[in-house]
C-alpha cells in the first residue's frame, strides 16, 4: 500500500488495516516455521506497510 493511498483513510480504518497486516504476517511466520514455502519478500512489504500506517496515524493524531 502506498502512502498516497492512506491519505483518505480514517484512523479507525488505518488501525484495522494494521491489524489485518499483522495477522497476515503471523500466518506467514507460522507457515515458514512449519517448513512450508512462503514469500519472504511479502513479509518485508508487510513490515513496511505497517510502518507507513503507524506513521500516518501519528500524523493524524498530531494534527488533531
Amino acid at each position: 500500500m502506498k502512502f498516497d493511498e492512506m491519505k483518505n483513510l480514517t484512523i479507525s480504518e488505518l488501525y484495522q488495516k494494521a491489524v489485518d497486516l499483522k495477522k497476515e504476517a503471523m500466518n506467514m511466520r507460522i507457515l515458514n516455521a512449519s517448513g512450508q514455502q512462503t514469500n519472504m519478500n511479502r513479509m518485508r512489504d508487510i513490515r513496511k506497510d505497517v510502518a507507513r500506517i503507524k506513521t500516518r496515524i501519528n500524523q493524524l493524531k498530531q494534527s488533531a
